[in-house]
């Protein structure tokens, strides 16, 4: 990458509080010799200090530093800075005359932030701040991935910290576990405690707030049989009773033991416990219920609201329901659940009314007491819960107004609710936390198949387990369904299965219960939205994905585009789709199907075609506008007037026109896919493919031009068009003599050339001939590309076509050098220079500079060469482009290093490596072996 001065640089974090990791920008940095390990590991424990020689020799060789220490040390920090560097990390590790320095911003390394925040849990504690300080222990705390330094220490190294560090962790995990005893929350020290006890046996302070937790907990009998493991092990291990500590933990226990048995035993109130059985666990979820947990609140603070809003079936009630029955003792007045109906079978939610009649009666209020008037009974609901710590959890709502009612208002409540729309209002009223469900990444979710059928049946058939990960989306009720139906038939096969998912998705995902079905849970969705909402939604059938945004749904819908961001705002609240940029939304491939569905029953074929025109005129216009930021080359063809109602999307510059391109092409190429299967719309397949062309061809994406133009020629052949075969076939010998399959790209561009003959179109001759010379170039045939790209010159200049002239003549030049000629080389490069500039084309000013630039490196003259590879880069960054931009900059290294200035050639080749890393253009290899070798030669200097 480049130094900061040419791009940004890049977050690097070392991770020392378990396995010994390096990330830069959230990316693995591998950092193979131990040696860089242990000399990185010991920068990092005193980062943005300055660490001496001496003390890294030490670290390094802790028995005996030898006589070449410093020269290996030296080699180390060198070879550290250059793995840095190619990571992207810039040169955070600093020399001065008091050693070395590593500079990371706060929180890159993680036993320093865990240090400073114990140090700060610490100061708050003593403060008085009790909350703030269980959260700062929390946070710390939170750093721990495992046993520090793992390999390091295992193999002699640094293992003077990494015992300072872990008695840390344990007296910091003993405070913290103090803190949350005394705020009522046994259970989450008991998480943190069991394992860590266990870990250290010999350790009493562990032990005894383990077994204070468990008393605390209601867990008597185990607190004291934990207390006799203890003193047995003691005693077998060490010869010892168990210390002060152990000893006074188990007197506190058998005292409040003995106080709660005494006590008054009068009748209490009546303590609801409504929550409903948890028949599954619940898989990759670990960050959402952290969420929860830490929205917990003390028993004297305020009531706290949190709404888990998700897609149907993404798991929102199974989660509410493991979360509150493992906090249920937290909340000793009770506990209440109900299903507020906000979207079922029955389709008519719960009211606030009949909700308090329930929760009334839970309380023990007789059939007689229970007030008629619902502001009655609100009221009575309050006075009853102003003083209890109650958990409230109000699943499957529908809006807002059905919850507030039913809102706790005690000190130390919660009230949790779950919905399909995201209720953000609740946030605004209420102060609510907002915790969103996603589905599940592969992992979890063939977590979740293997806890329901068994990993030894998903090891069986591996083959099948992708294709039904892949169907299901990580939708958990979908991945559930597909258990349920795989369980109930163990002798049918899941390869079988998977095909019956590929086939008809939503018809497998359902067992014949209304409450499980896919498609009928999805209906209640659509229940709910505005009729105007309801039909975008269906009309989004038509539309092939993955995203969609405010315009191709205003040109679907026939609608302004201001009212197509509402729907999809809507959408997006229902959680029937998901937000992936500004007025840009993707739906769950289950959802899109159901999508499918409803637009194959709302409209007749004729419609359906009429939307896939629409769809792939905006597409079509919106490319060759912003294409047309980017080049000024003509294409072969003109737009013809829009379709009434679509929208073309307008763009101001080349970066706005790339953001849209970049964002744009999967769902073009699945739209241009799409139109090319309807008969009558085979002229849009290979105008789309063409208008993109030059944006992928910049990026070198031969495969997919090969693909976009091949479906462009299946489309033209059924449609017997001469014209789109022609071209189709030219783009696709295009592509393949990127892709180096010249034998087929020789045969695609004859078959084009014959077609362009028979037509009568010289400017399509014209450009297949130039195109072959640029096959013939690509196959190592100098001459013959000279031969074809003359022919070219010749028809361009027949047809007085300036900007073919101007390629073709660049070419011819490029071809000269390729040969030695390098005077004629400049001359024919130079004429195509001024064609260029005189039609303002900065793409092929940047190609003529480029090619001028390899004529002056031949003739020796390396400053002229310079000069022109540097505007070439110039010219190609203005309008954004990458390959090209990434070859203007190589050269130009390549010219600066041949001129004895390794270092501006640096610079050079780092900002071309970005460019080709970002398109994953194999020459990035040769690049970073060109930066290699160069930090080399420079250390040797």
């Amino acid at each position: 990458m480049a130094p900061a001065s040419s791009a940004p640089e890049t977050r690097a974090e070392v991770r020392l509080l378990g396995p010994f990791e390096v990330r830069v920008g959230g990316r693995p940095v591998t950092v193979s010799a131990a040696q860089q390990r242990v000399v990185l590991a010991a920068l990092a424990l005193r980062v943005g200090e300055p660490v001496t020689t001496d003390t890294l020799c030490d670290a390094l060789w802790p028995e005996q530093v030898p006589s070449t220490a410093r020269t290996s040390l030296h080699n180390t920090i060198r070879r550290l800075r250059l793995l840095l560097a190619d990571a992207g990390a810039g040169e955070p590790l600093r020399t001065g005359p008091d050693g070395y320095r590593l500079d990371l911003p706060d929180g890159a390394v993680d036993a320093v932030a865990f240090t400073n925040g114990v140090t700060r849990a610490r100061r708050l504690a003593a403060g008085g701040d009790e909350a703030a300080a269980r959260s700062a222990y929390d946070e710390a705390l939170g750093w721990w991935r495992g046993e520090p330094m793992q390999a390091l220490v295992g193999a002699g190294w640094l293992a003077g910290p990494a015992e300072q560090l872990t008695e840390l962790r344990l007296t910091a995990t003993e405070e913290w576990s103090d803190l949350e005893r005394a705020a009522g929350r046994p259970e989450r020290a008991l998480e943190r405690l069991a394992p860590l006890a266990e870990a250290q046996p010999l350790r009493e302070g562990l032990r005894a707030r383990l077994m204070l937790a468990m008393q605390a907990a209601g867990r008597t009998a185990d607190a004291l049989a934990h207390y006799g493991a203890a003193r047995r092990l003691l005693v077998e291990e060490l010869g010892v009773e168990p210390g002060p500590a152990l000893r006074a933990a188990h007197a506190e226990v058998l005292r409040l033991d003995e106080e709660a048995s005494t006590a008054d035993t009068a009748a209490p109130l009546v303590a609801p416990a409504q929550l409903p059985a948890t028949g599954t666990s619940v898989v990759g979820r670990d960050d959402e219920l952290a969420l929860l947990d830490g929205a917990l609140p003390e028993p004297t603070e305020r009531p706290v609201v949190c709404v888990v809003s998700g897609a149907a079936g993404v798991g929102k009630t199974t989660l509410a329901a493991r979360w509150a029955h493992r906090t249920a003792s937290a909340f000793p007045d009770g506990q209440l659940w109900v299903d507020l109906r906000g979207f079922d079978a029955q389709g008519r939610p719960l009211t606030p009314g009949q909700v308090l009649e329930r929760f009334l009666t839970a309380f023990g209020v007789a059939a007689d007491d229970l007030p008629v008037d619902p502001d009655a009974a609100a009221d009575l609901y309050r006075s009853l819960i102003a003083d209890r710590r109650m958990l409230v959890v109000l699943d499957n709502a529908r809006d807002a107004a059905q919850v507030r009612p039913l809102l706790p208002t005690g000190p130390g409540s919660l009230a949790l609710v779950t919905s399909r729309h995201d209720l953000s209002s609740l946030a605004v009223t209420q102060g609510a936390r907002l915790v969103s469900l996603d589905v599940l990444p592969d992992g979890p979710a063939e977590r979740l198949l293997a806890e329901r059928l068994g990993v030894a049946r998903l090891r069986a058939e591996p083959a099948a387990v992708p294709e039904i990960l892949a169907r299901c989306g990580g939708l958990p009720l979908a991945l559930a369904l597909v258990a349920g139906r795989a369980a109930a038939q163990p002798r049918l096969p899941l390869l079988t299965l998977a095909e019956q998912l590929r086939d008809s998705s939503l018809d497998v995902l359902g067992l014949g219960d209304p409450a499980t079905d896919l498609r009928a849970v999805l209906s209640w969705s659509l229940d709910a939205l505005t009729p105007d909402t309801a039909r975008a939604f269906a009309l989004l059938g038509v539309h092939p994905g993955p995203e969609v945004d405010a315009a191709a749904l205003a040109s679907l819908a026939e609608v302004p585009v201001r009212q197509a961001r509402t729907t999809l705002d809507e959408l997006v609240r229902a959680h029937l789709a998901v937000p992936r940029g500004p007025h840009r939304v993707a739906m769950h491939d289950l959802v899109r199907d159901h999508a499918r569905e409803l637009a194959r029953g709302l409209l007749t074929a004729d419609e359906r075609v009429d939307l896939v025109r629409r769809l792939a005129d905006h597409y079509l216009r919106s490319a060759y506008a912003a294409t047309r930021t980017l080049f000024t080359t003509p294409l072969p063809f003109a737009l013809d007037p829009p379709v009434p109602g679509v929208v073309t999307e307008t763009f101001a510059d080349p970066e706005h026109g790339t953001a849209w391109l970049q964002a744009e092409l999967p769902a073009l190429a699945r739209v241009l896919e799409a139109a090319a299967e309807v008969p009558g719309l085979a002229d849009y397949p290979w105008r789309m493919a063409r208008a993109v062309s030059g944006y992928l061809w910049d990026r070198c994406a031969w495969a997919d031009i090969a693909h976009l133009h091949g479906l462009a020629l299946r489309a033209s052949l059924r449609a017997s068009d001469r014209v789109g075969e022609a071209d189709a076939r030219h783009g696709l010998g295009d592509a393949y003599a990127g892709l180096g399959r010249f034998d087929e790209a020789g045969a695609e561009l004859a078959r084009s050339l014959d077609l362009y003959a028979a037509i009568g179109d010289v400017m399509g001759e014209s450009d297949v001939r130039c195109t072959m010379g640029r096959m013939l170039e690509l196959a190592g045939d100098a001459e013959g590309s000279i031969h074809h790209t003359g022919l070219a010159l010749e028809l361009y200049r027949q047809i007085g076509d300036r900007s073919g002239e101007a390629v073709a003549l660049n070419n011819i030049g490029w071809m000269h050098s390729t040969l030695g000629d390098f005077e004629p080389a400049l001359a024919s490069c130079t004429a195509a220079l001024d064609l260029y500039r005189a039609d303002g084309d900065h793409a092929g000013v940047a190609y003529a500079l480029d090619s001028m630039g390899r004529a002056y490196l031949g003739l020796g003259d390396l400053a002229r060469a310079i000069e022109c590879y540097a505007e070439a880069a110039d010219s190609a960054r203005a309008i954004g482009q990458h390959f090209n931009r990434a070859a203007n900059l190589t050269h130009l290294g390549d010219a600066r290093h041949a001129n004895g200035e390794p270092e501006a050639a640096r610079v050079a080749w780092r900002d071309a490596l970005v460019l080709l890393e970002e398109i994953g253009h194999p020459r990035a290899e040769s690049l970073r072996s060109r930066l290699a070798l160069l930090g080399a030669g420079t250390a040797s200097r």
